[in-house]
């Protein structure tokens, strides 16, 4: 019986970029290629993000102003 190898690791881990945006940008192309090109330029390589997972999430967590009752988005599910 052979002993099971492990298989060769990236050297370069992946490592998460969090993006949140409203529902009206997550379904706008256009607006979707100009945040992805801006993040991407924030993080030093305009062209590619080797290295990294864009996860884009879609904010639907709110909050509410008693006295008024207006209605504000609250980015990343009030983690912040």
């Amino acid at each position: 019986m052979s002993t099971p190898r492990a298989l060769p690791q990236d050297p370069v881990p992946l490592r998460r970029v969090n993006i949140y945006v409203t529902r009206d940008v997550a379904f706008n192309i256009k607006k979707m290629n100009q945040i992805t090109d801006s993040v991407l330029k924030r993080l030093g390589c305009d062209g590619c993000h080797s290295g990294r997972v864009l996860d884009y999430h879609i904010i639907e967590d709110f909050v509410v102003n008693p006295q008024s009752l207006e209605i504000t988005e609250l980015p990343g599910g009030g983690r912040f």
